[in-house]
């Protein structure tokens, strides 16, 4: 049974909830199929990722395309060029530092800048990369899986008599409503680019012969969505938890938050902004003092937010994040996206309580105030952390309760077994 993946970003190190999805996934099924990965290198760092990956994964075939540096224009004096290339650059620097800079992260538009609305719309992939992939597809796979709406397209190019399969991470359409929702106001040109983007959306998915889902919600909305029951699954991802062991809970007394997620991800900015936006002024009108350590890559706009703010401090990356994280209590105020909320599962498999919204446990099923507490406004945020800050006993129930579900519905190796399950019951149907 041979498979070949296809996705967009380096699935390592093992810095992300999904980068650890993928991983375990492909390590789990590369001892029962044969397994190739294509992958993109954009950055120079990309390549030692991949070698380091490599030594782990020594059964596992890899193509790596990497982009042609583009050719230098002809030029009637190469020195005189390079000096006229220097001097623009430095010029482009001075006007830059003319510019005083604006707080834009709590602008009224900077969340239609940072939407995904604008790039939903099919973007052309690079023409080396499209004639590379186009060639490892005929090399006899049984299966070729295309993951991540930035590759969603590449499902018109695929062979017909090859079972094709696009992993849905996230509806797009679904984030693009739950962004365009907090948009000031809504012009008729974000309605025209929201409706042709979902168009695209449908007819992309309609090439692939199958499709997977994480959560059994967005494998119903994609049922509704492309007028179709069979051959769409649902399979969660799959991160390394310790649900089997009994909870070595340590209660959260010095009111210390946590929040898991990167910037890269913008609905991890908007909980963000929203927190420090909404949620901590309502805080510290209560009197309320308290602490925000912010796991993972924060770079460009972490000082606005901490000006805003001056109780979040960011930590990085942290290897041992569950040891980390006890005596906490997590964050994940989400707003935007469809999927599954990995930092849910990291709260619950590291012993500690979580708050967070509708949107946010989505697609897990957990109950609010058995497994955790729901807060869908900033008032109603606020209120569960002072709330759950000042009980410990509830902090211990909620996550005694959270684990002991979590371990009944949420057995990795049961996960990981379900996806193989699925592989071969697509082998088992007809190329159609």
């Amino acid at each position: 049974m041979k498979i070949l993946f296809i996705i967009p970003y380096i699935p390592f190190p093992l810095n992300s909830g999904g980068n650890q999805a993928f991983f375990n996934m492909v390590d789990y099924l590369r001892h029962k199929m044969d397994v190739s990965i294509l992958l993109q290198v954009q950055y120079a760092s990309e390549a030692y990722d991949i070698s380091k990956l490599k030594e782990i994964w020594d059964n596992v075939t890899f193509f790596v395309f990497t982009k042609k540096d583009d050719k230098q224009p002809k030029v009637h004096h190469p020195f005189y060029y390079k000096w006229l290339i220097k001097t623009k650059q430095s010029i482009e620097r001075k006007i830059r530092r003319q510019i005083i800079p604006e707080n834009i992260v709590f602008t009224p538009d900077f969340i239609r800048q940072e939407s995904t609305l604008s790039t939903s719309i099919f973007k052309e992939l690079d023409v080396d990369y499209i004639k590379y992939v186009t060639e490892v597809a005929t090399y006899g796979f049984d299966i070729i899986q295309v993951e991540f709406y930035k590759l969603i397209s590449l499902g018109y190019l695929l062979p017909s008599n090859t079972q094709t399969i696009f992993v849905h991470h996230e509806i797009r359409y679904i984030r693009n409503e739950n962004e365009m929702q907090l948009f000031p106001r809504i012009t008729k040109s974000d309605q025209l680019i929201y409706h042709i983007a979902k168009d695209f959306e449908r007819f992309a998915l309609q090439h692939y012969k199958h499709i997977i889902t994480l959560t059994e919600i967005d494998r119903q909305i994609l049922t509704k969505f492309l007028g179709q029951n069979n051959r769409i699954y649902t399979s969660p991802a799959v991160i390394q938890t310790d649900m089997d062991t009994p909870p070595q809970f340590i209660p959260c007394t010095s009111n210390r938050l946590t929040f898991v997620g990167s910037e890269t991800h913008y609905p991890n900015l908007d909980a963000l902004i929203w927190f420090c936006k909404e949620i901590a002024p309502y805080l510290r009108k209560q009197n309320f003092t308290f602490t925000l350590q912010v796991v993972g890559k924060w770079k460009t706009h972490i000082r606005e937010l901490q000006h805003s703010c001056p109780e979040m401090e960011t930590v990085g990356y942290i290897k041992d994040l569950p040891s980390f994280l006890k005596g906490s209590i997590a964050l994940v105020p989400i707003r935007i996206g469809s999927g599954m909320r990995m930092k849910i599962l990291e709260a619950v498999s590291a012993d500690i309580p979580f708050i967070t919204t509708t949107k946010g446990v989505e697609g897990i099923d957990l109950l609010d105030k058995e497994e955790y507490l729901k807060a869908d406004s900033a008032t109603e945020f606020a209120d569960a952390i002072i709330t759950l800050s000042q009980n410990t006993e509830l902090q211990e129930k909620l996550v005694r309760q959270a684990k002991s579900k979590m371990k009944d519905i949420y057995n990795p190796s049961n996960m990981l077994e379900q996806r193989f399950n699925i592989y071969k019951q697509i082998l088992n149907e007809p190329n159609k």
